[in-house]
């Protein structure tokens, strides 16, 4: 049984490996952008796999065989003449659930839902993104200490666990579960949907809590976003971190407390969140700097989503 792999990261890594130790499995190839300098294009030369440039495969349309084709990882969308050359035997790895989470950044969007559950998914490619019928998915529970990070790397280790199972299955020669997907329940989410970090302070505080967490990535950049407070001609303090309290009636946005920890920020459900880690550019906020911000902030009202900024 032969393979093609694309891909990136842990997931690759771990294909890569349960393909070279199976019983009658061959990688034909893998398929990487820029194969010069990617992490795993070392490891693929030590074990004689040949290396592909991504832009190359999607452009020179292999002709039709028997090998599989396998995603895992890799954000590259495959033309419909490469998907026919490998005509039902086409697999890609989605770190979501399907069809509930289609598209992109959808373990940011499960912790701003409020998700207590989450998973992965190998489907098979059709032209419609995210579409194919499932073959497997494995879930897991949504840490409340989560961040988008941290689930995201939970998903990749969640997809080198499924994909094993997948492709012992494909060498024994053992029908695939193939469950088609309820397009009903399907929801898609794109990249430009995602790139907002003002904070509603209308909303309850444990969705500004959440999406708060669901924006940090750090010590890395967010590829999408990071919450931020706006006020008028100053930059934007960066939220990493909030916790839910108790608060008294306040105007949501409005900053009813300021202790060591940080701010008490009153929220749209009369809850409030405490600011527990923030940044200015790099520099981490402490009281000194919180008392210093806030004393240019108006009537002490955070400008949120919705809020022009004055």
């Amino acid at each position: 049984m032969r393979f093609v792999v694309i891909g990136e990261g842990r997931p690759a890594k771990a294909l890569l490996d349960v393909l070279v130790a199976a019983s009658g499995a061959t990688v034909e190839a893998l398929v990487l952008k820029d194969p010069e300098s990617n992490p795993l294009a070392e490891d693929a030369r030590r074990r004689d796999i040949p290396l592909v440039d991504v832009f190359r495969f999607v452009q020179d349309i292999p002709q039709p065989g028997r090998s599989w084709l396998i995603n895992a990882n890799s954000t590259t969308i495959i033309p419909a003449g490469v998907l026919k050359a490998f005509e039902g035997r086409s697999l890609n790895f989605h770190p979501g659930l399907l069809p509930e989470y289609a598209g992109l950044h959808t373990h940011q969007w499960a912790i701003r839902n409020g998700e207590q559950e989450f998973g992965v998914t190998v489907h098979r490619m059709e032209q419609r993104i995210d579409a194919g019928v499932i073959v497997g998915q494995q879930r897991f529970p949504i840490r409340p200490e989560d961040t988008g990070l941290s689930l995201f790397s939970r998903c990749l280790a969640a997809g080198a666990e499924l994909f094993p199972r997948i492709v012992a299955r494909i060498v024994q020669g053992e029908p695939l579960a193939d469950i088609p997907q309820d397009m009903t329940r399907r929801k898609l989410y794109r990249h430009r949907d995602a790139l907002d970090g003002r904070i509603d302070w209308n909303a309850s505080a444990q969705a500004v809590a959440d999406f708060i967490r669901a924006g940090n990535y750090e010590p890395f950049a967010s590829p999408t976003y990071v919450a931020r407070l706006d006020t008028a001609g100053d930059a934007a303090v960066e939220v990493l971190r909030a916790k839910v309290e108790p608060a008294s009636r306040g105007k949501p946005g409005v900053i009813v407390d300021v202790s060591d920890e940080g701010p008490l920020v009153v929220c749209g459900d009369d809850a409030a969140i405490r600011i527990v880690k923030a940044r200015r550019g790099r520099q981490s906020m402490s009281r000194a700097h919180w008392d210093e911000y806030l004393s240019q902030v108006p009537g002490r009202r955070l400008l949120g989503r919705g809020d022009a900024v004055q």
